[in-house]
């Protein structure tokens, strides 16, 4: 179980994470560069510090160093960028490397940090992101070279010195290494979907192969070694989504007085518009390199008005009954003759969920994508059955890339929709002096499956992105969507 303090170490890393800022395709080159000088100078200088080390790193797996500077806060937190170099190999892993500490001016100043991989297994679990806790010594107020971290582990020999700065002893502390997705080439996709290198000032070189470090999506590997990059595999975010469309009425089912429902035919229909929103959480994972599956869940409300004219003769003629005799059936004074008004307007309110998937993949900076999407809405007693919604959504579009303000996609495409909804009420009418019950169900569908859309999607940087779109260039259905995502 974690400790007060453990979490309170676990939220400042989060935030010390989140403080990496992305770096530009076209520095990156440079960046590189300046991290490998450093790296090899601090290597150097804990060889040269400590005797018998050159021969522990040579007979290693590999090693990782780094500089980190950071605050002086009472919860102290630093982090920088290093090298992991895989001794088999001759590789090189660009990773984030971050520490926080508990205590007194913790945090302050610049720190070396030197990790021996002893063992292979080591190595690819270094690689693929660690976190340890417990790990915080400092000495040495104000003395720059002074020890710091020095432990080791099955696998692990951690050593850290500190450069300018404050050093002094923590109740607790968590060092984390992960890799840095802009500098090593992970395979980690710019923009939000499969696609080819389209970035091709960003070439790390030869001495760093491009290896998948996540579990999904399967085959990954496969598809990053024929050239595509892919997203992060994990995804959440929020869809808000505005939807007026006019609908068809497939069937009415009328009872009077108490009387069974029976299909009914002798009525007509104003203009139905039906207008809901929704606000729906999501979760999203890249199950195969081409096939993204999610699902969703929010609250959903609507508005719906539907008038119904009832023709009072042909409800007579369908009930058989005959107004022609001396003596006439009492509804006969109520119905022959008339036109009957139920002016239904609801409001629908309840919970939406649903499931699907996205087909994608890109190509020099162009794409196909084709949601799909299977959702029902629960709905309150008024509603006997919210139906299954089915929409597919096939886009073409353009990855624009902005520099330092990420990558902008264009996108048009179509919509296909299909809704149904049953309304089920008692609607009570005054006619020729007295009262009709009229208990009723009503099945409506959206009058035209298929418009035309168009909108645009932002990816800020790989794990953040934002999504708008209106559908509602032909047909009688408008509607407006926008999203925001974070991968990881």
């Amino acid at each position: 179980m974690f400790k007060p303090a453990n979490i309170l170490v676990v939220l400042t890393v989060a935030v010390l994470s989140t403080g990496c800022k992305t770096v530009p395709v076209d520095q990156r080159a440079t960046v590189r560069a300046d991290v490998v000088k450093t790296s090899e100078e601090i290597r150097a200088l804990f060889v040269a510090d400590e005797p018998g080390l050159e021969q522990e790193l040579a007979a290693a797996a590999g090693y990782f160093t780094a500089r980190i500077s950071g605050g002086k806060v009472l919860v102290g937190g630093a982090n920088g960028i290093g090298v992991l170099v895989d001794n088999a190999t001759q590789s090189r892993t660009f990773m984030n490397a971050s520490r926080v500490d508990l205590g007194v001016a913790l945090g302050a100043g610049t720190e070396r940090i030197l990790v021996v991989l002893e063992t292979r297994e080591a190595l690819e679990e270094f690689r693929r992101g660690i976190r340890r806790f417990g790990f915080g010594a400092k000495a040495g107020v104000g003395e720059a070279g002074a020890k710091g971290h020095s432990f080791s582990e099955p696998g692990y020999k951690f050593l850290g010195t500190s450069e300018t700065g404050a050093g002094v002893t923590a109740t607790a502390g968590m060092l984390s290494f992960s890799v840095n997705i802009d500098l090593t080439d992970s395979a980690v996709s710019d923009v939000s979907i499969p696609q080819t290198q389209f970035n091709t000032a960003d070439k790390q070189g030869e001495n760093a192969p491009r290896v998948w470090n996540y579990k999904l999506p399967f085959l990954a590997q496969k598809v990053i070694d024929t050239g595509y990059n892919l997203p992060l595999p994990y995804g959440a975010g929020l869809i808000y989504s505005v939807n007026e469309q006019e609908q068809t009425i497939t069937g009415l089912e009328v009872g009077i007085n108490g009387r069974d429902k029976a299909p009914f035919e002798f009525v007509s229909f104003d203009k139905t518009l039906t207008t809901t929103d929704s606000l729906n959480a999501k979760i999203d994972a890249w199950l195969f390199p081409f096939l993204n599956v999610y699902a969703t869940y929010g609250p959903f409300k609507g508005d719906a008005a539907l008038d119904i004219l009832i023709d009072g003769d042909g409800m007579l003629e369908h009930m058989g009954i005959s107004c022609t005799g001396l003596i006439q059936p009492g509804l006969c004074d109520s119905l022959q003759g008339q036109t009957i008004l139920l002016p239904i307007h609801t409001t629908p309110s309840g919970t939406n969920w649903g499931v699907g998937g996205v087909l994608a993949g890109g190509w020099k900076g162009w794409f196909v994508t084709i949601p799909f999407n299977w959702s029902r809405v629960d709905l309150g007693p008024t509603f006997a059955d919210g139906g299954p919604i089915i929409t597919v959504t096939p886009r073409v579009g353009r990855n624009f890339v902005l520099g330092d303000l990420g990558n902008f996609a264009l996108f048009a495409g179509g919509n296909y929709l299909e809704s149904k909804l049953e309304i089920s009420g008692t609607y009570r009418v005054p006619v020729g002096g007295e009262e009709l019950t009229f208990d009723y169900t009503v099945q409506q569908k959206n009058k035209d499956a298929w418009n035309l859309l168009f909108g645009f999607n932002w990816d800020l940087n790989k794990q953040f992105s934002w999504n708008m779109e209106y559908d509602g260039f032909i047909g009688t259905r408008d509607a407006f969507i926008a999203s925001v995502t974070w991968r990881f």
